[in-house]
C-alpha cells in the first residue's frame, strides 16, 4: 500500500516539469498572438491613409465630397492624372525637388559624416558642448527662425550681392543647415560600432588616416550612410515652412506647387491626391531597392562595440 502510494506522488512529481513546459509554451503562444496583432494594426493604421491617397486619386470631386470609405472605387477617374499635367508644372516643380534635395543629402553625409568621425575617435576641448549643441538645434522650432533666416537671406543680397532667396543655392544652404546636427547624431552612433582596429590595421599597411577613414571605414559604414541619406532626403523634400517663404518662384519645390491645387473657392482633391501618389512611388521605389541597408543602419547603430 505504502509503496503504491510512493508510486503514485513520484509519477506526480515526474509530470509537473511537462505541464510546466505546456504552461510555459501556451503562455509564449498567446504572447505572440497578442504581439503580432499589434503590429498588424499599426500597418493598417501605418497603410490606410496612403490607400485612402490612392483610391481618392481616381475619384471625382463629387464623389470626394461624398466622405465615403470606398477601399476600391466603383468607376475609376483616371481623368486626374492628365489634368494634374495640364493645370500646373509639376514637373518643373518634382525636378526643383530632386536637385535641392539630393545635394541637401550629399552635403550632410560629407560635412556630417566627417564630423561624426571625429566625435566618434577623437577627444578634444569643448566635445561634449559641441555634441549637446547639435542635439539643442534640433529642438528649436523653426518658426522661431524663419524671420531671421528671411532676414539673413535679405541681408545677403543687398550687402554682399549674393542672391540666396528664390535660389537653388539659397535653399541648398539653408537645408544643409539644419540636417547637418541630425547626420551627425545619426552617424556618430553607427561609427562607435566599427572596430577601431580595422583603422589600425590599413595604417600598418601604408594607408593614411584619410586613406583609412574613406576606404575601410565609409564602406563599412554604407548602412548607416543610406538610413541617414534617406531621412535627410525626405526631410528636404517633404519640408514645407522655409520653402513657402524662401523659394516662391523659379525654384518652387513640389511641397509648396502641390499646394495650388487648393484653390480660393475650391480644393481638387482628386488631382492633389494623383499627384502625391506619383511623387510618392520614386521614394518608394528607393526604399524598397535599399531597405536592407536602411534596417541595417537603423539598427547597428544602437549597440556599441
Amino acid at each position: 500500500m505504502l509503496s503504491s502510494l510512493m508510486a503514485a506522488v513520484g509519477s506526480e512529481r515526474t509530470m509537473l516539469p511537462d505541464e510546466m513546459r505546456l504552461t510555459a509554451d501556451g503562455k509564449e503562444l498567446i504572447y505572440q498572438l497578442l504581439w503580432r496583432s499589434v503590429l498588424i494594426l499599426i500597418l493598417i493604421f501605418a497603410i490606410f491613409p496612403v490607400w485612402m491617397m490612392f483610391t481618392t486619386s481616381f475619384k471625382t470631386r463629387d464623389e470626394v465630397l461624398q466622405l465615403g470609405l470606398d477601399i476600391i472605387p466603383a468607376d475609376p477617374y483616371v481623368q486626374n492624372y492628365v489634368l494634374m499635367f495640364q493645370r500646373f508644372p509639376l514637373v518643373d516643380y518634382y525636378v526643383n525637388s530632386l536637385i535641392i534635395s539630393s545635394v541637401t543629402t550629399v552635403l550632410s553625409l560629407f560635412i556630417g559624416g566627417l564630423a561624426a568621425y571625429s566625435l566618434s575617435r577623437y577627444e578634444f576641448p569643448g566635445k561634449e558642448k559641441f555634441e549637446m549643441g547639435a542635439l539643442a538645434t534640433q529642438m528649436i522650432p523653426g518658426v522661431l527662425i524663419l524671420i531671421p533666416m528671411f532676414l539673413l537671406f535679405i541681408l545677403m543680397d543687398q550687402s554682399a550681392n549674393i542672391p540666396m532667396k528664390d535660389t537653388y543655392h539659397g535653399m541648398i544652404f539653408l537645408y544643409t543647415t539644419f540636417t547637418v546636427p541630425f547626420t551627425i547624431w545619426m552617424l556618430r552612433g553607427y561609427f562607435d560600432t566599427i572596430p577601431t582596429a580595422l583603422e589600425e590595421a590599413a595604417r600598418i599597411d601604408g594607408c593614411t588616416r584619410t586613406q583609412a577613414l574613406f576606404r575601410v571605414v565609409m564602406p563599412l559604414a554604407a548602412p548607416g550612410l543610406a538610413a541617414t541619406g534617406m531621412f535627410v532626403f525626405l526631410l528636404a523634400f517633404n519640408e514645407v515652412l522655409f520653402a513657402s517663404v524662401l523659394a516662391t518662384d523659379s525654384v518652387t519645390p513640389f511641397s509648396i506647387g502641390i499646394q495650388n491645387f487648393q484653390q480660393q473657392d475650391q480644393t481638387m482633391w482628386g488631382q492633389m491626391m494623383a499627384a502625391s501618389t506619383l511623387a510618392a512611388v520614386p521614394l518608394l521605389a528607393i526604399f524598397v531597392v535599399f531597405q536592407r541597408q536602411i534596417v541595417s543602419g537603423l539598427t547597428s547603430g544602437s549597440v556599441k562595440q
